[in-house]
């Protein structure tokens, strides 16, 4: 028995759909050294209440702020060879103690949050993700958009080999949004170093962009 001939074209569509944030994920953490385990805890345990008091004392809901790590360690040696092997900095940097948080506020108070957490003691801070807490309507219309894109393209494709396109067979997609800012303040800060940061950066919120591909076989009549 001879078998069918499946008589079909294959495209790929890309749409693209944009959307204002309205949800700012801050991530900022601190990394604290001490000459051993025991006292590299307890200068981050000050470091760490006092950034989750300067944050709710801005008026940040406790419940906004998630703890995303904390990690007490050696030093890693990589670290350590970056200063000199008989300097005194060296002997205070043997343990490390690591803590970071991710903060859920308004886009506009995205600035203000970072800088509270720095102020405060956070020195490795920064990162900054968009996110649309209702992202279905942008993301409906980024799919619409890459299935015309994919439709259109067949149509063109169909046209130029002399067939007439027909009805749609399957249809695989693969969607997301993009992205999120990152900055690295990373230094020697410490708790009780709020002294001159009388100004805070200037931070904007990105739009979000959704992007959707689709990979889509229609039938040729």
């Amino acid at each position: 028995m001879q078998r069918e001939e499946r008589r079909t074209v294959s495209v790929n569509g890309t749409g693209t759909a944009t959307a204002d944030a309205d949800l700012a994920v801050v991530r900022v953490g601190c990394k604290i050294f001490g000459p051993d385990a025991k006292s590299a805890y307890a200068s981050a345990v000050e470091t760490s209440n006092a950034i989750m008091t300067a944050l709710t004392g801005s008026g940040i809901a406790k419940e906004a702020i998630e703890s995303t790590g904390q990690v007490v360690d050696h030093t890693q040696e990589y670290e350590l060879q970056q200063i000199p092997f008989n300097s005194a900095e060296r002997a205070q940097r043997e343990f490390t103690v690591s803590q970071s948080w991710t903060i859920r506020v308004t886009p506009d108070g995205a600035g203000k949050a970072l800088n509270t957490a720095i102020i405060a003691g956070a020195n490795e801070s920064g990162w900054i993700e968009w996110v649309a807490e209702h992202p279905e309507t942008v993301q409906g219309e980024a799919s619409e958009k890459a299935v015309t894109n994919a439709r259109r393209e067949a149509e063109r494709i169909a046209q130029i080999s002399g067939v007439r396109l027909g009805r749609v067979v399957s249809v695989t997609q693969n969607q997301g949004p993009m992205v999120a800012d990152r900055l690295s303040v990373i230094g020697g800060l410490g708790s009780g170093h709020g002294q001159g940061f009388n100004q805070q950066l200037a931070i904007n919120s990105r739009r979000i962009e959704y992007q959707s591909m689709v990979y889509v076989v229609f039938s040729i009549e």
